[in-house]
């Protein structure tokens, strides 16, 4: 049975969502939540307890469960905030306060019915998916970005696949951050030589015969991590924090674990023409990083890489 304190904390979880709406209704949240006065006095915006339920829910899918809470005797809780499943998480409580305030207050018509969130929580009124505006994507991608090596990337925000970039095109993106030379110089060449050592691994496993000769995609061989690195301090200062740009090179960097992992299985299936087009996808995905980094790398820097 319950105990008085468990219950107390499930009153005071469902007190502080309602808290939490009604600040974000207040004129002093009019910079994130439109006033009163700013919507249309003909349109009425009704929301149904059904539709924010699903979109809580939709919501806190992108979290593993944590802390499951069953309620089965605070009457407030039980009528007011379970969701569909009968079942939630203490995010799912603040998932329900802010599903029911967007929908609420920012939308003037129903979402569209493949509207979803990103990973990283942006409601986007369009699908979601890992290959979404790159059919060249790795499949392989969990939807909740889970199985790569940096989480926050251009999909985790965007709820997008990246598109390739051109050996030593400047097309996209159209702009750089601005950071220090002397910040990507140290950069430069502390991590110079562990670029070059990725290279040269995904040239080699190229030529590899079976499976056995491709180590896993988590091998320190690869040196992806150090990928990452480099780009922290290329592409994001203590000004800018993290940018667009550097979630873009992880991105490049996430496909390149996945693709190395896609290219193995397809070896271990032999299947020769799936290998050969996964090992296509991880040469698009290293120029596409090496192209990004090319762009920071200044004479006063250093000599650009080379692309495969």
């Amino acid at each position: 049975m319950k105990t008085d304190a468990t219950r107390d904390r499930k009153l005071l979880a469902a007190s502080a969502v309602t808290q939490i709406v009604a600040m974000l209704l207040s004129s002093s949240a009019s910079a994130f939540v439109p006033s009163p006065s700013s919507l249309r006095t003909t349109t009425t915006i009704e929301v149904s307890s059904t539709q924010i339920f699903h979109w809580a829910n939709r919501f806190d899918e992108r979290f593993e469960k944590q802390s499951i809470i069953l309620d089965d005797e605070s009457p407030v809780v039980k009528t007011k905030l379970q969701p569909i499943s009968e079942e939630f998480t203490r995010r799912s409580i603040l998932s329900i306060g802010v599903i029911g305030t967007t929908l609420s207050t920012l939308l003037s018509s129903s979402l569209p019915a493949n509207a979803d969130f990103a990973p990283g929580g942006t409601l986007l009124d369009r699908p979601v998916y890992v290959t979404y505006g790159n059919s060249e994507a790795s499949p392989s991608r969990a939807p909740n970005n889970s199985n790569v090596l940096f989480a926050q990337d251009n999909y985790y925000k965007f709820g997008a696949a990246a598109q390739w970039i051109e050996p030593g095109s400047t097309e996209f993106p159209k702009t750089m951050p601005f950071v220090p030379s002397q910040q990507r110089y140290d950069a430069f060449k502390k991590f110079n030589g562990r670029v070059k050592t990725s290279v040269d691994q995904i040239l080699k496993i190229g030529s590899a015969s079976s499976s056995p000769d491709v180590p896993d995609s988590d091998d320190a061989a690869y040196q992806l991590r150090a990928l990452g690195l480099l780009a922290n301090s290329f592409l994001a200062s203590e000004n800018t924090g993290t940018t667009n740009e550097l979630m873009l090179a992880r991105w490049y960097i996430n496909e390149m674990y996945l693709r190395i992992g896609d290219y193995k299985s397809a070896m271990e299936k032999g299947d020769e023409k799936e290998a050969k087009a996964c090992y296509g996808y991880l040469n698009k995905a290293m120029n596409s990083y090496l192209t990004l980094i090319n762009r920071s790398i200044s004479s006063k820097v250093g000599e650009q890489f080379s692309y495969l």
